[in-house]
């Protein structure tokens, strides 16, 4: 084993980031973003740096016990064996489940060994992929939530516009369906017909109500209609895109990629959206972004920009990254949207660099 990259330390911290003003989905309310962050440090002096989340403080206090268990398992282990170490903290969450919290803890340990890999063989990890692009298209995701007034809305969307995107992506899935109808027509009157618009519905309809208000949607020039469904109901998401000429996209709740194979073995989506978290980290990511690739279905992930944009670069068959600063007020150096794109550099790893006042601050 290299003894340069051997695990030395992997460290836990509970960080409560918060938000300008509560979001408000069709699922729940989040007032901030509670944080495992994680750190793996290594003999030749690598950190590697990766997070998972939770809405709810009891939830993450939960997943730091759990990343704190598993942290233990590697300590000692080589960072860059990641396949190795992907296994071994499989089989030991295999009792209690891999899905859930398992599932968030093993990412954030595997994601921090991506990023001590790519660090010890001195390339940033999309080139550790296969480097097929030096930039990502990325559309804003951080507005346009229920909350928001018309008024509200609008003057959002247009603002969004003026930051550079080039496409955006509002919430759906309010209990009065006139009302999602009229905010959907606003926002595309606010940002023109050249900006791609997004809906997510956060699972809030049945399937009659998906091709109902997809239908009721068609005129306002969806680029893709986002889990307008539950996300275990696979044969419904089958069933909607046989019905309906709008793209869907859906998988960000699913779990592993065998959740992403029932899916794309039944064509239930136009787009396939893996969660790095929900995943189990890059180790899986990277195995799911392939798996929907052998069924010529794209992949736009979910959330992570900081890593995933790695991916985006890294693979063809990845479209798009989901711009959500939720994690930016603890970088050093926040990433810069230029023209709706991300350019990537060459620093090694995943090439974050941690604001230590901003994580000091945000610790609980």
């Amino acid at each position: 084993m290299p003894t340069g990259t051997r695990i030395t330390e992997v460290q836990t911290d509970f960080l409560s980031i918060p938000l300008d003003r509560p979001l408000v989905t069709a699922a729940f309310p989040i007032p901030a973003i509670d944080t495992a962050l994680v750190r793996v440090r290594t003999g030749d002096g690598h950190t590697g740096v990766a997070w998972s989340f939770a809405f709810g403080r009891g939830k993450v206090a939960a997943l730091v016990r759990l990343i704190d268990d598993l942290g233990d398992l590697v300590v000692g282990a080589d960072a860059s064996a990641t396949e190795q170490l992907w296994t071994r903290m499989s089989k030991a969450v295999g009792f209690v489940g891999r899905h859930g919290l398992a599932a968030l803890a093993m990412s954030a340990i595997d994601t921090a060994c991506w990023d001590v890999k790519a660090q010890a063989a001195e390339l940033p990890v999309h080139r550790l992929l296969g480097g097929f692009r030096d930039s990502v298209e990325v559309y804003a995701s951080q507005g346009l939530w229920l909350d928001r007034s018309r008024d509200e809305l609008a003057k959002e969307a247009r603002d969004l516009v003026d930051q550079g995107f080039r496409a955006v992506k509002m919430r759906a899935g309010l209990p009065d369906e006139d009302e999602d109808v009229a905010r959907v027509a606003l926002v595309r009157d606010a940002i023109g017909p050249d900006v791609k618009l997004m809906v997510d519905a956060n699972q809030a309809w049945d399937l009659k109500q998906t091709v109902r208000m997809a239908r009721r949607l068609a005129s306002h020039d969806l680029y893709w209609l986002e889990e307008p469904m539950p996300y275990t109901q696979v044969e419904a998401y089958a069933e909607a895109r046989q019905a309906l000429d709008m793209p869907l996209c859906t998988g960000e709740s699913n779990y592993l990629k065998g959740d992403l194979l029932a899916l794309a073995e039944r064509r239930g989506a136009d787009y396939i959206m893996p969660d790095l978290m929900r995943m189990g980290g890059m180790t899986e990511l990277v195995k799911a972004a392939h798996l929907c690739e052998s069924f010529e279905l794209p992949v736009t992930p979910h959330l992570f920009m900081e890593h995933c944009l790695h991916l985006a670069a890294g693979l063809p068959n990845v479209v798009w990254q989901e711009y959500q600063p939720w994690w930016q007020p603890i970088m050093a150096e926040p990433l810069q949207v230029i023209d709706g794109r991300v350019e990537l550099g060459d620093k090694p790893g995943f090439g974050i660099t941690l604001s230590d006042e901003a994580v000091e601050r945000f610790r609980l």
